[in-house]
């Protein structure tokens, strides 16, 4: 991920009023987890496990926060039972950037496979979710994700693919 892009996402989260951010580090989130650190505006969470995140950022709500999961689709697929009772169960919205890996031209086979399954988890748990590929779709779809999270009381999810993490 280039650094505008984080940049972009940071500005787009703290301008769609979160302030809370929960991240798993992993290669292709990295300048996005740097970002999100360094930007004081934001209480950042380094969590060791996808669904350890998930409950920090429900407690966070809980505490008067807006919260954001940043993770891995392979992360997001273990997370599941989490966001099930966590989050959706008790209504506690949760803004989730999921990074994509699998997909057309992937040449590991298990990335493959957990990219083949993220939409079909996410569609099978009601969560609205919003594809980005470009970096001008990056803040609108942030903000209309953590309107819709918010008003809703739900968790929502963006998808951010290989080309807008480039």
């Amino acid at each position: 991920m280039k650094r505008e892009v984080a940049a972009e996402i940071v500005d787009s989260l703290k301008e769609a009023g979160v302030d809370f951010v929960a991240t798993l580090t992993e290669a292709n989130l990295h300048d996005l987890v740097i970002a999100v650190a360094e930007d004081p505006a934001i209480h950042h969470v380094p969590v060791t496990r996808e669904e350890e995140g998930i409950g920090v950022c429900a407690g966070a709500y809980l505490g008067g926060k807006k919260p954001a999961m940043v993770m891995m689709n392979a992360g997001f697929l273990l997370s599941a039972n989490a966001i099930a009772t966590v989050c959706i169960h008790p209504g506690i919205p949760v803004l989730m950037l999921i990074g994509h890996s699998g997909g057309v031209g992937e040449e590991n086979a298990g990335h493959a496979t957990v990219g083949a399954l993220t939409e079909p988890m996410l569609q099978a748990m009601h969560i609205v979710y919003e594809k980005v590929g470009r970096f001008e779709e990056i803040r609108p779809a942030v903000h209309d994700s953590q309107t819709l999270a918010r008003s809703s009381r739900r968790p929502t999810a963006i998808v951010l693919n290989k080309q807008a993490l480039r």
